[in-house]
């Protein structure tokens, strides 16, 4: 199931972590030869994937848009919809 990329962030080892729209994560790496996802690297690149699809395996297998958290999270900034600030970035 496809879902939004909405932030980055660097794991403790290092790589990087794509947050989706619908609160999951998921990696995302450049590992020639199985992944190539050289924008990854660089701040622009990733800067540049935001709202890019990705597929959430984790919303897949539980069963899809019902079992989702997407409706309780902020398309433009990934924060969840209790009451809490948005980021700055938002344009939401």
């Amino acid at each position: 199931m496809q879902r939004a990329i909405v932030d980055f962030e660097p794991d403790a080892q290092g790589e990087w972590v794509a947050e989706l729209v619908c609160g999951h994560r998921r990696h995302v790496r450049h590992d020639p030869p199985l992944f190539a996802r050289t924008w990854v690297l660089e701040a622009e690149g990733r800067q540049e994937h935001l709202g890019a699809p990705l597929e959430c395996r984790i919303c897949e297998q539980q069963g899809g848009e019902a079992a989702c958290l997407a409706n309780q999270i902020c398309p433009g900034c990934g924060v969840v919809l209790d009451g809490s600030p948005h980021r700055e970035s938002c344009s939401a």
